[in-house]
């Protein structure tokens, strides 16, 4: 993604010249508040901008060399980009299974489906374990892991999870990191949008900082987790104490970070 800009409405400017790398077999983190962009940047790159309304006015995007800023969200799915969205977005009424099969809609090749099938079954044993039950009964860790592993019957290169933590008690976000960790490991390379930026932090090989519409800041996660202002505003941490991200959230942002 390169210098991005993105328009809603033809009026409501959200993304203002974003720059973003997802290499291969890396684990990329965008950190934001709510509001910075960071969801309108994961429509940009899986082509569902038209939906809501909104238009890329500059820039441009490219997967695996190739130019795809104009290029279909179907046509996208089948060259290999997967999205988990905000709030799991899973088809309730069917079971575990049938979840996992809609997500192999494009897979044309049996043996690759099937192939997928049991790569998820083995990432997620609760899953299997609950292959026939009805997905609006499965709790709410359960349910992330069902649509993180609908995502993966299309064998992506490339996916895009959206707060894959919201709403997760502790104890689920430390096995969510561990899950996004082995999804890696596997050959798939993850932009992992996140406001809870320790644990997003904690698996990533780089991260980048949002802040209305803009990339602010982008480092390793070693250098951003000592960073002050990261510490401040994405931690609660100000002067050796924890803050609640109620209050932290709406401190002014500092001036040079618009520098």
């Amino acid at each position: 993604m390169s210098n991005l800009e993105v328009v809603y409405n033809d009026v409501v400017r959200v993304l203002r010249g974003v720059s973003l790398e997802a290499p291969d077999a890396r684990i990329v983190a965008l950190l934001g508040a709510n509001g910075a962009g960071k969801t309108t940047t994961a429509r940009a790159i899986t082509g569902l901008l038209d939906v809501h309304e909104g238009e890329i006015t500059k820039g441009s995007i490219t997967f695996e060399g190739r130019d795809i800023t104009r290029t279909l969200p179907s046509a996208r799915v089948r060259m290999g980009i997967s999205q988990v969205m905000e709030g799991r977005r899973i088809f309730v009424e069917m079971t575990v299974a049938e979840n996992l099969v809609a997500g192999a809609y494009t897979v044309r090749d049996r043996a690759a489906a099937r192939a997928a099938f049991d790569r998820v079954m083995g990432l997620f044993p609760v899953l299997a374990g609950r292959r026939h039950q009805v997905a609006g009964y499965l709790s709410g860790g359960e349910q992330q892991m069902l649509a993180i592993g609908r995502a993966l019957m299309q064998s992506p290169r490339l996916m895009i999870l959206d707060e894959p933590s919201l709403g997760l008690a502790p104890r689920l976000v430390e096995q969510m990191a561990e899950i996004i960790v082995a999804i890696n490991q596997q050959g798939t390379a993850v932009l992992l949008i996140e406001q809870n930026a320790h644990m997003a932090l904690s698996v990533a090989h780089h991260g980048y900082v949002m802040e209305t519409g803009t990339i602010v800041m982008d480092d390793d996660p070693g250098t951003l987790l000592r960073d002050e202002d990261v510490q401040e505003f994405y931690l609660g941490l100000r002067a050796g104490e924890r803050k609640s991200f109620r209050d932290v959230k709406h401190y002014k942002r500092r001036k040079r970070w618009l520098s």
